[in-house]
C-alpha cells in the first residue's frame, strides 16, 4: 500500500539505476530477475498461469557497490512489443537474456534493434539455462551471440552464462551488472520533472497512483505538477521508490506517485507527469529517421506507429528529401500525429509499420510542433542539420530564431533545447556580446528576426504611401498599431531601430522621400473644398454635403485638408481650421473673466448657432480648454495652466 511520505525523514541520496530485460519469449527473463532479487516481477494472475510476461514487471536489488537497481522486466512475445517499448524507454542499461539451448531468436533481434534506436548506452548479456547444455554447445551459442552483437552497443558487453535453477554464474552476473552500472552517468536531477507513466491504478484510501522511471528532475511531497498531454494540474500526496516511502525522488529512480487532482480514468500509460509549463504536447515532429536494413522501404506519407517514452501514437511520415526512404537508409521527415504526445528536442523514438506490425526503424526528435515544411527546402534542411549536430550555440540560436518576435525566455529554451539553464545563460551572454541576440524584458530575440521585422515595417509604411499618396504620412496611432502588430514582444526595440529611417512630424510618420501628391482632379477638389470651408468658418458643410458636391474626390479632399490642419472635423461637420483656433481664443479669454459660461453665452460670443457650438464645446472639453459642469462650461486643466 502506498503510504504518505510527509513524515518520512529526509532521505539520503542513493545512487540508482534502471536495468531492463530484453530477449525472446521463454528465454528466462522473469525467472532470472526473480532469482536475483527475490521478487516475482510477474504480477498478473494470467502471467503466473501462462508462465510468460504479458505486461511490464518490476523488481529491485542493491548491488555490492551500494547502487540500487530497479529491474523492468519486459515481455518477449512479438505480439507484446508495444508493452516492451513502454518499459524500454527508461533503461540506463539492459540485461539481454539469451537461452543457451536456443541462441539468438527473432525477438532477440527485434529487441536489440529497438534498444539501439532508444540509445540505451550499455548492458550485460546473460546466457540463461546453462544447466541444459554442455560446454561445447555453450561455446557455439556464445560465438553466435557475439557475432550477432557485432557493431551494436553490446559488442563488448560482459557475457555471463547462468542457471537460475542451480545458481551457477549468478555471482558473476551481479558483479558484471555492478561494473556496467557504475560506469554510467546519472540522469539530470536539476532539470524539470519528466516522468513518463507506465502504470496507473487506484489504491483504496489513497486514490490515483502512477508509476514510471523519472527521466529528469526531482519530486517532493506537495509539489504541484502537470499531467500531459491533457494539461491537468495535480499535487503529489505521497511518494514511494522501490516499495519504500521517501521524502524525495531524483532522476534515474523508479517512482510511484500518489496524485491529487486527477482520477484513475484521467491518467494512463503514455501520459507524462512534468513541471508545469516545462514541456508541451506535440502533434507534429521534425525528425531524423533511420530504417533497419531488413525492412520494406518507407514512402512519403506512409502511416506509422510512433513510440516515444511510454506513449504510442499513429501518424503519417512525410519525407523531406526524397520520396522513398530505402531499407537501411536515413533521412529527415515530418511526422503528423493523430493524437498528441509529449516530446522534446533530442528524444529518441521507434517507429513500427502500421500494418503488418514490425519494427521499421527509429530516430530522434529535432523540432516539436513545427508547421509542415516543403520538401527539399534548403533552409529547413540546413536548420535540421544544425539541430542534428547538437552544436549548443547553433541549437540555441535556432530555438530563439524560431520563437520570432515573441522571443524566448530561459525556461522556454530549457524546454526546446534540453540544455541546462546555467549553460543556456552563458550562451545567451556570449550571443548578446556578438550582437546576435537581443534581450527584451527577460525574453531573447534573434537579430535576424529584428532585421526582418524592421524591413517589414518600412515596407508597410512605403505601401501606405503608395496607397494614399495624398496623405502627409501614416497617423501616429496607426503607426504604433503597426509596430506592435509586427514587432510583437520586441515592438519597442523595433521602433527604436526604425526611428533613424523615418520622419515623425505633427502626429504623422513618413519615409524621408515622401511628399503628399495629388492628381489634377484631386487638386481641383481640394481647392474647391478649401474655398468652401474658408467662406463658412464655424458653419462648415457636413461630410454628406461634401460627398454630394465633390463625388469620388470628396474623401481625398477632406483628408488632405484635415492632415494639413486647414480643416477640423467635429461630429461629421467640417470647420475651418483658423476659425476653430479663433474660437478657442475667444472662449479662453471669456473664461478668464467669467467663472462659467452657458451654451447660449458661447453661441453669442462666436456668433453662430447651437448646431455648431455643441460639437465645438465637446472638442474644447476633450483638449482640456473647458470642463463641463452640469449645463455650464468652466475652465479646463489646460486653460488653468495658461495653455490656450
Amino acid at each position: 500500500m502506498l503510504r504518505s511520505s510527509r513524515s518520512c525523514p529526509e532521505s539520503k541520496p542513493v545512487r540508482t539505476a534502471v536495468v531492463g530485460t530484453a530477449g525472446h519469449v521463454d528465454h528466462g527473463k522473469s525467472t532470472l530477475v526473480h532469482t536475483l532479487t527475490g521478487i516475482d516481477p510477474d504480477r498478473l494472475e494470467e502471467e503466473k498461469r501462462r508462465g510468460m510476461t504479458i505486461d511490464l514487471g518490476f523488481a529491485h536489488m542493491d548491488l555490492p557497490s551500494g547502487v540500487r537497481v530497479g529491474f523492468v522486466d519486459v515481455p518477449g512475445h512479438e505480439r507484446l512489443i508495444r508493452n516492451m517499448l513502454a518499459g524500454a524507454a527508461g533503461f540506463d542499461a539492459v540485461l539481454l537474456v539469451v537461452a543457451s539451448d536456443e541462441g539468438v531468436m527473432p525477438q532477440t533481434r527485434e529487441h536489440v534493434d529497438i534498444l539501439r534506436f532508444l540509445r540505451i548506452p550499455t548492458g550485460v548479456v546473460a546466457l540463461t539455462k546453462r544447466d541444459l547444455v554442455d560446454e561445447e554447445w555453450l561455446e557455439l551459442v556464445r560465438e553466435d551471440v557475439r557475432g550477432f552483437l557485432q557493431g551494436t552497443f553490446l559488442e563488448t558487453a560482459p557475457m555471463v552464462a547462468v542457471s537460475a535453477k542451480t545458481g551457477e554464474g549468478l555471482a558473476d552476473l551481479v558483479a558484471a551488472l555492478d561494473r556496467v552500472v557504475a560506469e554510467g552517468s546519472p540522469r539530470p536531477a536539476e532539470g524539470p520533472v519528466r516522468l513518463p507513466v507506465d502504470r496507473s491504478f487506484q489504491v483504496a484510501g489513497f486514490g490515483t497512483v502512477v508509476t514510471g522511471t523519472l527521466w529528469s528532475g526531482r519530486i517532493r511531497p506537495d509539489d504541484t505538477l502537470e499531467v500531459l498531454p491533457a494539461g491537468r494540474t495535480v499535487r503529489v500526496r505521497g511518494i514511494q521508490s522501490y516499495g519504500e516511502p521517501v521524502s524525495e525522488v531524483r532522476a534515474g529512480q523508479r517512482v510511484a506517485l500518489n496524485l491529487l487532482g486527477v482520477s484513475r480514468d484521467e491518467v494512463e500509460r503514455g501520459d507524462v507527469v512534468v513541471t508545469p509549463g516545462a514541456f508541451e504536447p506535440a502533434t507534429t515532429l521534425d525528425v531524423r529517421l533511420r530504417l533497419l536494413p531488413h525492412t520494406p522501404p518507407l514512402r512519403h506519407g506512409d502511416r506509422v506507429r510512433l513510440y516515444l517514452g511510454t506513449a504510442e501514437a499513429i501518424g503519417r511520415a512525410f519525407l523531406l528529401e526524397e520520396a522513398v526512404l530505402a531499407p537501411g537508409g536515413t533521412g529527415f521527415a515530418h511526422i503528423r500525429l493523430e493524437r498528441p504526445i509529449t516530446a522534446a528536442f533530442g528524444d529518441p523514438f521507434v517507429v513500427r509499420r502500421f500494418s503488418p506490425l514490425l519494427t521499421w526503424g527509429g530516430g530522434e526528435v529535432l523540432r516539436v510542433n513545427p508547421s509542415r515544411p516543403r520538401r527539399r527546402d534548403p533552409v529547413v534542411l540546413m536548420h535540421l542539420r544544425t539541430l542534428e549536430s547538437r552544436d549548443p550555440e547553433g541549437v540555441l540560436l535556432l530555438a530563439v530564431e524560431a520563437s520570432g518576435t515573441e522571443g524566448s525566455s530561459v525556461a522556454d529554451l530549457v524546454r526546446r533545447t534540453g540544455m541546462a539553464a546555467g549553460h543556456i545563460q552563458e550562451l545567451l551572454a556570449q550571443a548578446r556580446a556578438k550582437g546576435t541576440l537581443w534581450e527584451v524584458r527577460d525574453r531573447w530575440v534573434h537579430e535576424s528576426v529584428l532585421h526582418r521585422v524592421e524591413e517589414e515595417v518600412v515596407q508597410a509604411l512605403a505601401a501606405y504611401h503608395r496607397g494614399r499618396p495624398w496623405r502627409r504620412g501614416m497617423p501616429h496611432g496607426e503607426w504604433l498599431t503597426l509596430i506592435r502588430r509586427l514587432g510583437g514582444a520586441a515592438w519597442e526595440l523595433v521602433a527604436e531601430r526604425v526611428a533613424s529611417r523615418i520622419v515623425g512630424e505633427e502626429g504623422f510618420v513618413r519615409l524621408p522621400d515622401h511628399r503628399p501628391t495629388l492628381t489634377p482632379d484631386q487638386a481641383r477638389a481640394v481647392e474647391e473644398l478649401r474655398s468652401w470651408i474658408g467662406r463658412c468658418g464655424l458653419e462648415g458643410p457636413s461630410r454628406a454635403e461634401v460627398e454630394q458636391a465633390l463625388g469620388v474626390h470628396a474623401e481625398v479632399a477632406v483628408q488632405f485638408l484635415l492632415d494639413a490642419g486647414e480643416a477640423v472635423e467635429l461630429r461629421g461637420l467640417l470647420y475651418h481650421g483658423k476659425s476653430v483656433e479663433r474660437a478657442v481664443q475667444v472662449v479662453s479669454e471669456a473664461l478668464r473673466t467669467h467663472a462659467a459660461l452657458t451654451v447660449a453665452a458661447v453661441r453669442d460670443l462666436l456668433g453662430t448657432s447651437r448646431k455648431y457650438v455643441l460639437p465645438l464645446l465637446e472638442y474644447l472639453d476633450t483638449v482640456g480648454i473647458t470642463r463641463r459642469q452640469g449645463e455650464l462650461r468652466v475652465a479646463g486643466p489646460k486653460l488653468v495652466r495658461g495653455a490656450s
